[in-house]
């Protein structure tokens, strides 16, 4: 350790400076403020033993000098004083000492104030390699987060693309949906799909839990249930095993298909992901909806000119028990009849005092807003479960497909 001593008086100075050699020091002596700033600057020294008064200045203002320096490095401060009164003391501190020792200096005293200090610096410059440690990891971390946040906005649009298109019409059947992620992705997801010339398939599945692995078993179940080459590998049907499937002739029901789908899925200790799903297949030469619903709420039906009805039949999640055969109803539909598919991130929607949006409230706005175009009857649900909750951060995920036909 290099230490300065500031000392205007031959004798005091050199009788420090050979001290402090003994101890094992590299010493310094200079006999001005002028020349301590000087040399501090030119040698990066971090201890400074320095007299009160001094010819050109004192002790307070070489101490008042180097905090003003704000060097990138501390320098630990001793006072070497005949001042014993209290207001000296103050004095001494407010201007940046570190320590006080009376005048002339015992050795012994000295020595072990020296001690004291190189600690303190000790310590400083350990906290300093532990601040540029934290610095680097901070910035690894920034960068880590700018890669996953980057990626959860590609995943997000890539999610958000495999959902239908709004407004879209196939054999004269529309669609609509809302999609509200709690996160940036979703456990949520739907589609709706023409299979030959009179079926059209549709579903809405919600896979437990949020964030990332639901969101990746939604997108997984998406692209089995919709890939052109699904019954060459899955559910289970009497399709022609050709690759193009609008030449099939298939007769898997949804309920056939929902039973193919919880022997492949189920959980164990290591996936613990089960989901529930609406499950429909449209005829449209029969007008009929064969429909199967796996843990999901109710659909809701609004049939023109009456009120709107909970298809109230219903089956275990899927992936929850083993070799559970799924069950389906039979609907038939009629012009501008219209179906709600939605998952329970709206009934169970908390307002700021807990209570639920619940079921009944979302049939009352559904036979209300009957009059209105679905993608407007979209907006209304939209709006009122965000002014129920507060806002549009919920805490579950929002989906809901609407179907005209």
């Amino acid at each position: 350790m290099r230490i300065l001593i500031v000392e205007d008086d031959p004798t005091t100075c050199l009788m420090m400076v050979r001290r402090l050699q003994k101890w094992g020091y590299d010493t310094f002596s200079v006999d001005n403020i002028k020349s301590a700033i000087t040399l501090i600057e030119d040698e990066n020294i971090q201890f400074v033993i320095t007299d009160w008064m001094m010819p050109g200045g004192n002790g307070t203002e070489l101490c008042e000098q180097i905090r003003a320096k704000n060097f990138a490095f501390y320098t630990y401060i001793i006072l070497v004083t005949a001042l014993v009164d209290t207001l000296s003391t103050v004095q001494g501190m407010e201007a940046g000492a570190d320590d006080f020792i009376s005048k002339p200096p015992k050795p012994d005293e000295l020595h072990a104030r020296i001690k004291a200090g190189l600690r303190i610096l000790e310590l400083e410059k350990k906290l300093q390699k532990t601040n540029a440690s934290l610095s680097e990891t901070s910035d690894k971390l920034l960068a880590a987060n700018n890669i996953i946040g980057r990626d959860l906005a590609m995943a997000e649009a890539m999610q958000r693309n495999l959902l239908p298109r709004k407004a879209s019409t196939v054999q004269g059947i529309t669609i609509d949906w809302l999609f509200l992620p709690s996160t940036q992705l979703s456990g949520d997801i739907f589609n709706f799909f023409q299979f030959d010339e009179h079926q059209v398939e549709f579903y809405i599945l919600d896979v437990a839990g949020h964030g990332i692995a639901s969101a990746v078993r939604s997108i997984t179940l998406n692209g089995i249930l919709t890939s052109d080459t699904r019954y060459n590998n899955h559910l289970s049907t009497n399709s022609l095993r050709v690759p193009d499937r609008r030449i099939a002739k298939r007769t898997v029901s949804a309920s056939d298909a929902v039973t193919d789908l919880n022997k492949q899925f189920q959980t164990d200790a290591e996936n613990i992901l089960y989901f529930t799903i609406s499950y429909g297949v449209i005829d449209t030469q029969g007008g009929t909806i064969d429909l199967c619903q796996a843990g999901h709420p109710y659909s809701l039906y609004l049939k023109q000119g009456n009120p709107a009805e909970f298809i109230a039949n219903s089956n275990l999640p899927v992936g929850v028990v083993p070799d559970t055969i799924y069950g389906s109803v039979s609907l038939k539909y009629g012009t501008g009849d219209r179906l709600f598919l939605y998952s329970d991130g709206i009934t169970e929607c908390e307002a700021p005092t807990g209570e639920m949006f619940g079921s009944e409230r979302l049939r009352l706005i559904v036979e209300e807003t009957r009059d209105l175009e679905i993608s407007e009857v979209i907006d209304q649900i939209d709006q009122h479960i965000s002014v129920w909750h507060g806002n549009k951060d919920f805490e579950d995920d929002v989906s809901m497909l609407v179907l005209q036909f």
